[in-house]
C-alpha cells in the first residue's frame, strides 16, 4: 500500500502510550467534533477511539459510544488492517498521510456505494513524541459519481469525434471529387480578389493552370467593359452580400473571350465562387433577340402597311366624291349664265362626302383609343412584372442594371390591359436603345411608382441613357418625329395616345445628369380605391 506523506519530519516515536484525556476534555475541541461538516476521529497509538463525531460514524453504522475505547479491529474490523498499516508507518515517519481513500462499511451494505477520502495527522507532545493520530475523513461521493459522469461522457465525446472524423474524411473526399470532376468553375480567393485556388474545371474552359493563376488577381483576365462592374461586386462580396448569377467576361489563354454567370459568398475572409460558362447561351439569346426585333419590325411594317392601306381605301371614295362634285359645281358656276341650283346641290354632297371622311378620320382615331380593347381593372405591379420578364433579354444583352421599385398595395387602375403593357414596353425598349451606346457609366434603368392622392396614379420609366435635346423635348410625341435613324417617328405620339384614351397623361423630363424619365399618369377609379381598401 502506498500513501502520500506530509511534510513532517519527527523522529520515531519510541513509546505509544501516551495520556491524552485532558486534550479530550476540552469544550472547545468538542465542540468543534460536533459542528464540523467532516469526519472527525482520534485513534490512540494502538488504534483505540479516544473520540469520534457523528460524521465518522456513517462509514461503519455504529454509534459513538461504541466506538470510545475500542479499537478499530473491535469497531469495524473490514478495514482494521488498512488501519492499523497506516498508523504504524507514520509511527514510524512522524509524518502524515492523505488521500486515503474509504468504501461505507455497514453491515448490511447499505452504504457500500459511499466514498470518503481520508486525512491521517500525528497529534505529538511538546517533546515531539506521538501520542495519538488525528482523522478527518470527507464524504466524496458525489464528486466521484460526477468524475464517473465525466469520464463516461470524455469516452462518448471520443466515439463521437472519430465518428465525426470519418465523417469530414468521406466528406473530403466526395468535395475533392466535385472539386476535380466538376465542370463549373471553382475559385477560392481573398478579400482583394487574389486567387488562392482554382478547380480542374478552368484548364478545360479557359486553358490556364493554378500556376497561371494563383497568387494573382483577376484583373488582367477581365473584359476591359466588365472591369468596373466587377470590382464593385466583389467589394459588395467584401461587405458580406452574396453574388447571384452577376455575368462578365474572363479571357482565354488562346485571347478569346468567354462569358461566366457567377455564384459567390464570403466566409471568414475568403471569397468562395462558382462560375459557369455561358457563352453558347449569350450567343443563342443573341440570335434569338435579333429574330425578335426582326419579327417586331416586321409586324410593325405590315401592321403599318395594313393599317395604311386600310385608311387609304377609306379616304380614297369620299375625296373622289368630293373632287368630282367640286369639278361640276365649278362646271355649273362657270356658264354664261350660273346655273345656281345644280352647283348647290353639288356642293350639299361635298358636305356629306367631308362627313364621311370626317367619320374615317375619327374611326382611325379610335384605333388608338377606348374602342380598341376592352376595359378592366388592372394590377400595375403585376404588369410591369410581365412587361419586365419579356424584356428580361435585351435588359441583359445590353448589360443594363434594372430597379424595380413599384411599390406595393397598389390601387388598380380601369385600363386596357394589353394597351398598357404595350405603353411600357415601349417605353422600356426606348429606354434600352437610348442606353446601348453608353460607356464609362452604369446603365441602369429604374422603374418606380408614386401615388398623387386622391385619384391618380403615376409610374416613371428613368433611364441613364443620352438623353433628349432639350429643342427636341416640345416635339418628342408629334406623329412622325424621330431622333431615330431608323425609327418612324409614331411610337410616342400613339402611346400618348392610348394613355390620353384613357384618361391620362405621358409627359417626358430630362434626368440629371444623364437620361431621360418618362412619367405615365393614370386615373384611379373607385372601383380600383376599394379594391385597396378591401387588400388593406
Amino acid at each position: 500500500m502506498q500513501y502520500q506523506r506530509g511534510q513532517h519530519n519527527q523522529s520515531q516515536v519510541t513509546s505509544l502510550e501516551r495520556p491524552v484525556q485532558p486534550l479530550t476534555n476540552s469544550p472547545e475541541l468538542q465542540l468543534i467534533y460536533e459542528t464540523a461538516p467532516i469526519g472527525l476521529a482520534f485513534l490512540s497509538t494502538d488504534c483505540r477511539y479516544v473520540m469520534i463525531n457523528q460524521h465518522l460514524t456513517e462509514i461503519c453504522g455504529l454509534p459513538i459510544a461504541n466506538h470510545i475505547g475500542r479499537t478499530v479491529r473491535e469497531t469495524v474490523p473490514q478495514v482494521a488492517e488498512q488501519v492499523e498499516s497506516i498508523v504504524q508507518a507514520i509511527l514510524r515517519t512522524g509524518e502524515s498521510i492523505i488521500g486515503i481513500e474509504v468504501n461505507g462499511q455497514r453491515p448490511d451494505g447499505s452504504n457500500k456505494d459511499r466514498v470518503w477520502i481520508t486525512y491521517w495527522h500525528p497529534l505529538k507532545d511538546r517533546s515531539g513524541q506521538i501520542v495519538g493520530i488525528n482523522v478527518a475523513a470527507e464524504e466524496i461521493t458525489e464528486r466521484k459519481r460526477i468524475e464517473a459522469d465525466l469520464a463516461a461522457s470524455q469516452e462518448e465525446l471520443r466515439s463521437i469525434n472519430i465518428a465525426l472524423a470519418e465523417r469530414v474524411a468521406i466528406q473530403a473526399q466526395e468535395r475533392d471529387r466535385i472539386w476535380n470532376l466538376g465542370q463549373d468553375l471553382f475559385v477560392v480567393s481573398d478579400s482583394t480578389g487574389s486567387i488562392l485556388n482554382i478547380n480542374p474545371a478552368w484548364r478545360t474552359a479557359l486553358g490556364w493552370s493554378p500556376d497561371d493563376l494563383v497568387g494573382k488577381t483577376a484583373e488582367w483576365l477581365l473584359h476591359p467593359e466588365d472591369r468596373e462592374r466587377s470590382f464593385a461586386e466583389l467589394a459588395n462580396l467584401s461587405a458580406g452580400r452574396k453574388t447571384l448569377h452577376f455575368e462578365n467576361r474572363l479571357k482565354s489563354k488562346d485571347g478569346s473571350y468567354r462569358w461566366l454567370s457567377w455564384f459567390a459568398v464570403q466566409d471568414h475572409g475568403l471569397i468562395y465562387a462558382t462560375g459557369r460558362d455561358v457563352t453558347d447561351l449569350k450567343r443563342a439569346e443573341e440570335q434569338l433577340h435579333i429574330l425578335r426585333r426582326e419579327l417586331a419590325d416586321a409586324s410593325r411594317q405590315a401592321t403599318v402597311g395594313a393599317m395604311t392601306a386600310s385608311i387609304a381605301h377609306e379616304i380614297k371614295q369620299p375625296l373622289t366624291a368630293i373632287m368630282a362634285n367640286a369639278s361640276a359645281g365649278l362646271r355649273w358656276l362657270k356658264r354664261s349664265v350660273p346655273d345656281l341650283a345644280n352647283a348647290q346641290s353639288n356642293f350639299d354632297h361635298i358636305v356629306k362626302a367631308s362627313k364621311q371622311l370626317g367619320e374615317v378620320i375619327d374611326s382611325t382615331r379610335a384605333m388608338f383609343g377606348k374602342a380598341s380593347a376592352e376595359q378592366d381593372l388592372v394590377d400595375v405591379r403585376l404588369l410591369v412584372g410581365n412587361v419586365l420578364a419579356l424584356a428580361r433579354g435585351e435588359l441583359d444583352s445590353h448589360q443594363i442594371v434594372l430597379r424595380n421599385e413599384i411599390g406595393e398595395g397598389l390601387p388598380e387602375v380601369t385600363a386596357s390591359r394589353v394597351q398598357l403593357q404595350q405603353v411600357i414596353l415601349n417605353l422600356t425598349m426606348n429606354a434600352v436603345e437610348a442606353m446601348s451606346s453608353v460607356t464609362g457609366r452604369e446603365r441602369r434603368l429604374t422603374i418606380r411608382s408614386c401615388l398623387d392622392q386622391p385619384a391618380t396614379l403615376t409610374i416613371t420609366v428613368e433611364d441613364t441613357g443620352t438623353g433628349i435635346e432639350p429643342a427636341h423635348f416640345d416635339r418628342i410625341f408629334d406623329p412622325f418625329f424621330t431622333t431615330k435613324a431608323h425609327g418612324m417617328g409614331l411610337g410616342l405620339s400613339i402611346c400618348r395616345s392610348i394613355i390620353e384614351a384613357h384618361g391620362g397623361k405621358l409627359l417626358a423630363s430630362p434626368r440629371n445628369p444623364f437620361g431621360t424619365s418618362f412619367h405615365l399618369s393614370l386615373p384611379i377609379s373607385e372601383a380600383g380605391s376599394s379594391g385597396q381598401s378591401s387588400k388593406s
